[in-house]
């Protein structure tokens, strides 16, 4: 019986080595991300690497198809040496793209603490940046150049150890034992690729089973990610509650209180100020700590309305851009920008100005394109759309991004000096980023800290705090309403900042020269709570969509986000995880900053509550997006 299934013993054999590969790729995952992962005990570790081959099979198997079927399908050629010889090419080939992927979001994971998705492929083109800095990336990740040659050379090499019996290979099979291999094939390619019998395939969510989220990227891999959210972006509604249950818990139509008057505002200017990976924990004042690297920055938090928890809602600047201007979270896998809803009709908050005859326009030094900020400003609503080609002057290149911030800021410091108020601009810096490039002329003033990102955010405040000098010399400067944030957090060897909570914290402050806006609030606020309290401060008096709400009302705060299948809502002191059918855990992030202590089954009434609320923003946002309704009217 063994001699009539020989191809399929074969196959098993080298489909067994891209399995081992696969092993080899999610140990060296955990060895570069070994601060992040937090299995508490060998069987806990075995577990996740056991439940990992579940996926790693998954994969393999869906994306090796043509190399599966010339294997079983009964063809005479097939005992030849140039059919195998198609066989390795394709084995190679397939598995040099695989194993390239799985390597790749080692370092990619740093910056985005989840596996690489569908999207990650159209941001790697979007802007033409991914061109500009593969040289810098070959440059400073060149080991893992090192390491994919020598995985790839290990696997090629186990294949050819594989040795062939020619006579089994060529043996003659009869016509029902031929289509027995060949439905055994087919059945266990279905089986394999599905993840086992249960009613659906496997997905994304399923690595959260028995294991905690944030230790999900680990048991998957990244082909497995990026095939599985590949033309998924397309959302369907949950129906948790009737309309008007719906709009009873939650409604995003934002209605100002009929008191609300714009003119009283005296036509406040309004500039916000993104800025590129300034997660709370390099700040000495939003950290709570001796030693910051954004001097200029907490000085002015000290003058400011601050907040004490704030938390992001996506952890990609392609995803904090419609948060902060739109108050449109990424509440799917595809960001925004980049999914099939980036065509439908929306109102943010520099459309809403542009109507009470605001002068609107966005900044960003980087390459006209890249990650679709220009497009999005004008769908949002800015008339200018100001970046690299605008400012015209090659010299302040940083060689990767675009333009440096210091010079970027004196360029968007001369350009408002012209400009008529009152006027709202955004300005998004980005020398913070990676690979984290400084003038020359600064590299012996900042000093490099323990991160490396560490002398790069010193440069962008010093950038800041010269802005903010010439700035408050201005006529315009006492008229105007200053909005700071980050657009996500960096990597880190902070426990809590790698965490599901910390991930996302980063500061934001209200500053208005010689206003009441001071204090420090222990209010939980977010990202796509900023354009509700601009409009709010200002006093707009008609209807708008927004997701978030205003952080001047009395309504008690929250911050939502989602992560590999995963969403969070944050209220008060606690954080509720959520995988669209049922909560997975509870925790009191502000007394269990490890997120330890599940508190599912102690706090039913809380988990309740929470669940309630955040299904009525799921379906809020799920039915706004598919239906085009993002505008009041």
């Amino acid at each position: 019986m063994f001699q009539q299934f020989y191809p399929i013993f074969i196959l098993l054999k080298r489909l067994g080595v891209i399995l081992f590969l696969f092993t080899i790729c999610r140990i060296l995952f955990l060895l570069f991300s070994l601060d992040y992962f937090n299995a508490e005990t060998p069987g806990g570790w075995l577990f996740i690497f056991v439940h990992g081959i579940r996926f790693d099979i998954s994969a393999i198997l869906y994306l090796n198809l043509p190399f599966i079927f010339l294997h079983i399908l009964p063809l005479r050629s097939r005992s030849t040496a140039g059919y195998q010889k198609v066989l390795f090419i394709l084995f190679a080939v397939m598995n040099t793209i695989l194993l390239f992927a799985n390597l790749a979001d080692i370092t990619y994971f740093d910056f985005t603490f989840k596996r690489s998705t569908s999207d990650s492929l159209i941001m790697f083109v979007l802007g033409g940046d991914f061109i500009h800095l593969l040289p810098g990336l070959i440059v400073d990740f060149w080991y893992l150049i090192f390491i994919w040659i020598a995985l790839i050379v290990t696997g090629n090499r186990l294949y050819r150890t594989i040795k062939m019996d020619w006579g089994q290979m060529a043996m003659k099979r009869s016509l029902l034992v031929n289509g027995m291999v060949l439905v055994l094939g087919i059945t266990l390619v279905t089986i394999g690729g599905r993840g086992g019998l249960q009613y659906k395939p496997i997905g994304i969510i399923d690595a959260g089973s028995n294991i905690s989220s944030q230790n999900m990227a680990l048991v998957l891999n990244t082909p497995f990610s990026i095939i599985t959210t590949y033309g998924k972006e397309e959302l369907k509604p949950p129906n948790y509650f009737s309309e008007q249950e719906l709009n009873a818990i939650y409604s995003p139509v934002i209605t100002p209180d009929s008191n609300a008057v714009f003119a009283d505002s005296g036509h406040t200017n309004v500039v916000i100020i993104i800025l590129e990976s300034f997660s709370s924990e390099y700040s000495a004042f939003f950290n709570h700590n001796e030693v910051g690297y954004t001097p200029f920055l907490d000085s002015l938090a000290a003058l400011s309305l601050s907040f004490d928890y704030c938390f992001a809602n996506g952890k990609k600047s392609i995803e904090a851009i419609p948060a902060i201007l739109a108050s449109l979270p990424t509440l799917m896998n595809n960001p925004y920008i980049t999914s099939v809803y980036a065509g439908n009709r929306l109102e943010g908050l520099a459309a809403l100005l542009a109507k009470k005859g605001y002068s609107t326009a966005f900044y960003h030094g980087g390459n006209n394109g890249t990650m679709g900020y220009d497009a999005f400003s004008s769908v949002s609503g800015f008339e200018k759309y100001m970046g690299r080609t605008e400012y015209n002057n090659e010299q302040d290149y940083d060689g990767e991004w675009g333009i440096y911030d210091e010079e970027f800021f004196q360029y968007f410091l001369e350009n408002m000096n012209e400009q008529h108020e009152p006027f709202f601009n955004c300005f998004a810096t980005l020398s913070s980023h990676h690979p984290y490039s400084i003038p020359d002329r600064y590299l012996d003033r900042f000093e490099k800290g323990t991160q490396e990102i560490h002398q790069s955010l010193q440069y962008a405040d010093f950038a800041l705090k010269r802005f903010f000098e010439e700035a408050s010399k201005t006529d315009w400067y006492d008229r105007t309403l200053f909005v700071l944030t980050a657009d996500h957090t960096e990597n880190s060897k902070d426990p809590y900042y790698l965490g599901r909570a910390g991930m996302y914290d980063v500061p934001l402050l209200f500053f208005k020269p010689n206003s009441e806006l001071k204090g420090m609030s222990s209010r939980v606020t977010q990202h796509i709570d900023i354009m509700p309290s601009i409009l709010d401060y200002l006093g707009y008096e008609e209807d708008y969509v927004c997701f978030g709400q205003s952080v001047f009302n009395d309504k008690q705060g929250f911050s939502v986000n989602f992560l590999s299948e995963i969403y969070q809502i944050f209220t008060g002191d606690y954080l509720l995880q959520f995988d669209r059918e049922k909560s997975m855990a509870l925790f009191n992030y502000k007394m269990d900053m490890m997120l330890k202590k599940n508190l599912l089954e102690d706090e039913v009434e809380r988990v309740v509550e929470l669940e309630t609320k955040l299904k009525a923003i799921i379906q809020s946002y799920n039915q706004r997006l598919t239906a085009n309704q993002l505008t009041a009217n």
